[in-house]
């Protein structure tokens, strides 16, 4: 019988490690699937509402094109993790950005299409422009502590 090593941990738990990292690896490949799945849902949303074209639909088209963008941010993401690249916060930030843009966009459409009250739209706007620059900014020091660090 072969002596183990102290510092080395013993098979069986070998063996159940390498047996979660495979089943974590399904779980996100069912999850990628998943998400590419909503994305081309959405995108045939999309195709409807340029056939059945009105003019309420185009804060609607923009508003599912760029959650098909927030979409596929996420699904990059978990592509990295079945790729085991580093963990980046990168992904995240620009998912914040898209959302914020998208809720700028479509409350600029409804301030001038005058479905929302015109204070309450402006201080929305704000909020939604505030949190780009906050976003922006963090963006810029992640980057720069990330550079250093490597």
């Amino acid at each position: 019988m072969q002596k183990q090593n102290p510092s080395e941990p013993p098979r069986i738990i070998n063996r159940i490690n390498n047996w979660l990292v495979y089943v974590d690896d399904i779980i996100l490949v069912v999850v990628g699937i998943g998400i590419v799945g909503v994305a081309v849902l959405l995108l045939i949303e999309v195709i409807s509402d340029f056939v059945y074209f009105t003019q309420h639909s185009i804060p609607h088209i923009i508003s599912d094109l760029m959650f098909v963008l927030i979409i596929m941010e996420l699904f990059r993401q978990v592509q990295r993790q079945l790729t085991r690249h580093i963990f980046s916060l990168n992904p995240f930030i620009f998912i914040g950005v898209i959302a914020s843009v998208r809720g700028l966009l479509i409350m600029q459409m409804k301030l001038t299409m005058g479905e929302t009250e015109w204070w309450g739209g402006i201080v929305q706007l704000g909020i939604y422009a505030v949190i780009v620059l906050i976003l922006v900014v963090c963006y810029y020091v992640y980057k720069k502590v990330e550079d250093k660090s490597a």
